[in-house]
């Protein structure tokens, strides 16, 4: 997305990696031994990518942003990319243990948020995992600038990503809200809740 690219210098010193760790971590342990990873959104990969590297799975990110990407490659070295949004990212047959999309959904109008929804659920395997961060009322809001850069930000409320959820055969099974006020959304393929 074109904001990224605007503020890629900016928030590859301005990010702090213990921000949602527990969350990470938890997320992490749920997943089986090398599992496959789809990183949405990975941006320049600190810490979610480097994080489940180190944990020995085979993650391929997928952001929009070159300019965060060109970072992802320097953070990140041989972890393979897709240029593309979600939306429209062509990931073939492969299929995923887990997808994760940290702060990178509410970018997304609704409508893309549904298609990009509909992509992960179809690149999960049965009983695969897929955390996400969102916001938890329906609408939009502008929010405070990033280094200046004005970002707007779009949700569901809980109910409704619940029943997006559903309609891709995901269930909700988790949602919480951290010390932050982020707001976080484990949902499983296939399967009742954890």
């Amino acid at each position: 997305m074109r904001e990224y690219d605007l503020i890629a210098d900016w928030y590859a010193g301005d990010r702090h990696p213990a921000n949602g760790r527990p969350e990470l971590d938890a997320f992490i342990a749920a997943l089986p031994p090398r599992a496959s990873v789809l990183d949405v959104g990975c941006g320049n990969g600190i810490p979610i990518t480097r994080a489940l590297l180190a944990a020995g799975c085979d993650v391929l990110g997928v952001d929009s942003s070159p300019r965060m990407l060109d970072r992802f490659q320097q953070n990140c070295a041989g972890t393979r990319f897709f240029c593309c949004p979600i939306q429209t990212c062509e990931l073939g047959a492969r299929a995923f243990d887990a997808a994760i999309a940290w702060g990178v959904i509410f970018h997304m109008e609704h409508a893309e948020q549904r298609q990009a929804i509909a992509k992960v659920a179809s690149a999960l395997r049965p009983g695969g995992i897929f955390l996400f961060t969102a916001g938890d009322e329906h609408g939009s809001i502008q929010g405070q600038p990033m280094d200046g850069v004005p970002f707007r930000y779009w949700s569901f409320s809980v109910d409704g990503y619940r029943d997006l959820l559903h309609e891709h055969g995901l269930t909700l099974v988790d949602t919480h809200r951290d010390k932050g006020q982020n707001i976080y959304y484990l949902a499983r393929k296939g399967g009742g809740a954890a």
